[in-house]
């Protein structure tokens, strides 16, 4: 199993300077939240574990539970928010598939409904082909592309929910 070091002060290093609330309220702080993804990127490998080194004199064995599920219940909430976004930007991406497809369907519909020489099925023609190809394309990139990145960070999540949390007395006292 890895394992992720993080050198503390206090446990305030986990949370956000700006935010006065408890620690079971408090938000986490952004550094260390990108801290913490970034040394996990290095080595994305299998299961781990989050050390975070604190001196011996700061050591509060419930502030640190507390801090466990603190830790656990964002990283869930970031993982259900990533996969909100999923599904909305896939279903977007297919109401625009549809909507592509409705105005091809529109363009061929003028086809039958004008003559091909008309001026106005040239205008209509060079208004709705790239509308529904734009549709079409756009809709394809918002199924398959755009959610390839929230999916990683969903990963990253459910990864960080999982994550056994050890805090240990900084040996350097």
């Amino acid at each position: 199993m890895r394992e992720i070091t993080i050198q503390l002060d206090t446990y305030d290093d986990i949370f956000s300077d700006f935010d006065p609330r408890p620690y079971s309220q408090r938000a986490l702080s952004e550094d260390f939240l990108k801290e913490a993804q970034r040394r996990y990127l290095e080595n994305r490998r299998g299961r781990f574990e989050v050390h975070f080194t604190i001196p011996s004199s700061g050591r509060d064995l419930k502030e640190e539970a507390l801090i466990k599920k603190r830790l656990r219940e964002h990283f869930a909430i970031a993982a259900r928010r990533e996969g909100d976004l999923i599904r909305s930007t896939r279903k977007r991406g297919l109401w625009y598939m549809l909507i592509g497809a409705l105005v091809l369907l529109a363009n061929v519909y003028t086809f039958f409904l004008f003559n091909e020489e008309s001026l106005v099925y040239q205008l209509l023609t060079v208004i709705l082909v790239p509308a529904g190809w734009y549709g079409m394309f756009t809709g394809i990139g918002k199924v398959v592309d755009e959610p390839y990145d929230a999916s990683i960070r969903k990963g990253i999540c459910e990864k960080f929910e999982r994550a056994n949390y050890v805090f240990m007395s900084d040996e350097r006292e």
